[in-house]
């Protein structure tokens, strides 16, 4: 991002969401337009003060709409404009701005073309979508057939857009940003720095970094827990850019020196795509062998591009004959410690690192639940091995009983944790 530089500026313009759809209301699906665009606003330095969510009622989506109007600079509007009865948002604009609908012919020849190159036929319900509440301006939607329209008064700009979020990204990335942009960017600088953490609680995290706010007020610092970790969210604001650089520069020193011990990484990653990092900058390489996560782990490592360079090598052990056959772990060493303990995962990480000759292996084996408990191995208990050219490190954890997805995501999360620290030479 490039210094703005200024000795005034006017207050930083605001915007307000609104997502229509009684689907968002029920359950059946999830608004992720609205996080989606507060995140490209705030990176051109507009505040979102409020997002709403309003079912398929006209009435509702007018009062909203006439709401939001009345008290910010931009409003986004998205949901609602499809070509059926439950589509209702054009309706209550007509009716909140007292105008007519009105056919623009820009529209119905982007509707024709869009079936047309898809050899199907337009009907007259398609065809609807070239009407237009009079008074605004047409977009064409270069993704769907409904076009996104915008009212500007001179004083607030009214967007309204397809709820698609393909359709909604494409209209804002070409047309809608660039507009906002021209009009109020520059006013406000945002500067904002993400810290991935892992192995520790947000409430112990936050006892580590605690005092930031008295060191530097100009900053805000959001804590965001997960199951694989909390990340810490740096937010700094305001007219002059090296400025907050510098700002953030000093809150991050304190970060990284208070919880280095848990920080994996000062970038939006998460912690397979850190591990993919880790192993691919060294030269190294890494083979996975799995009991109670059945795959996940493997998985989660190749979603990361290019992981065919340092992943060589990945079993699914549930059994205990596949433990024995696959990996060489002794039969008498599970008869006499049970499939879930240290001293099979130790063996099943040094079996997996010697068949695959690689750098690196990592194991785990544990009761996910909600079966399974074993006399002193409750549901949640979960043992991980790594082992590696220094030796063979293992840990045992309870995890308690949260859930069977809860459980095989937390042992991945322990387990590349246990790795990454084994590489950096921390403490395991």
């Amino acid at each position: 991002m490039a210094g703005r530089q200024g000795s005034s500026r006017s207050r930083a313009a605001r915007c307000r969401i609104i997502t229509v759809g009684d689907e968002l209301l029920n359950g059946i699906r999830v608004d992720t337009n609205t996080s989606w665009l507060a995140d490209k606003l705030s990176e051109m330095g507009i505040m979102t003060e409020q997002a709403v969510t309003v079912g398929d009622d006209p009435v509702m989506i007018a009062a909203s709409v006439r709401e939001a109007v009345g008290g910010t600079d931009i409003v986004i509007v998205t949901g609602g404009l499809g070509p059926t009865l439950d589509d209702r948002t054009k309706e209550a604009l007509a009716d909140l701005f007292e105008v007519k609908m009105t056919p623009r012919p820009e529209v119905e020849e982007a509707v024709r073309g869009f079936f047309e190159e898809r050899g199907r036929e337009t009907t007259r319900v398609n065809l609807d979508q070239a009407l237009v509440p009079a008074g605004f301006e047409c977009r064409v939607n270069p993704r769907g057939t409904a076009p996104g329209m915008l009212k500007d008064d001179g004083s607030h700009l009214l967007f309204v857009l397809p709820g698609v979020p393909g359709e909604m990204k494409a209209l804002f990335e070409e047309w809608v940003g660039p507009l906002i942009n021209d009009r109020y960017g520059g006013r406000r600088v945002i500067v904002r720095r993400w810290y991935r953490t892992t192995g520790i609680g947000e409430s112990d995290l936050f006892d580590l970094v605690g005092g930031l706010e008295e060191m530097a007020p100009a900053v805000n610092l959001a804590y965001l827990p997960s199951p694989e970790g909390t990340t810490l969210y740096l937010t700094g604001s305001g007219a002059h850019e090296e400025t907050l650089e510098a700002l953030l520069d000093s809150a991050e020193a304190h970060i990284v020196r208070a919880a280095r011990q848990y920080l994996y990484t000062t970038s939006d990653i998460d912690l397979p795509e850190h591990i993919a990092d880790l192993f691919s900058r060294r030269g190294l390489t890494l083979a996975t062998a799995e009991s109670c996560t059945g795959g996940l782990i493997a998985s989660r490592l190749t979603d990361v591009p290019g992981a065919s360079e340092w992943f060589r090598r990945g079993w699914v052990t549930y059994s205990d004959e596949a433990k024995v056959e696959e990996l060489g772990v002794p039969a008498e060493i599970i008869s006499e410690f049970g499939a879930v303990s240290s001293p099979v995962v130790i063996s099943m990480a040094e079996g997996a690192r010697s068949r695959a000759k690689t750098d690196y292996a990592i194991a785990v084996s544990g009761i996910a639940g909600p079966t399974g408990e074993r006399p002193g191995k409750p549901v949640g208990f979960t043992c991980i091995a790594c082992a590696g050219p220094e030796g063979t490190v293992v840990k045992e954890h309870h995890l308690g009983s949260g859930g069977r997805t809860r459980n095989k995501r937390r042992s991945m999360v322990l387990l590349l944790d246990l790795l990454r620290r084994v590489v950096d030479g921390l403490d395991p």
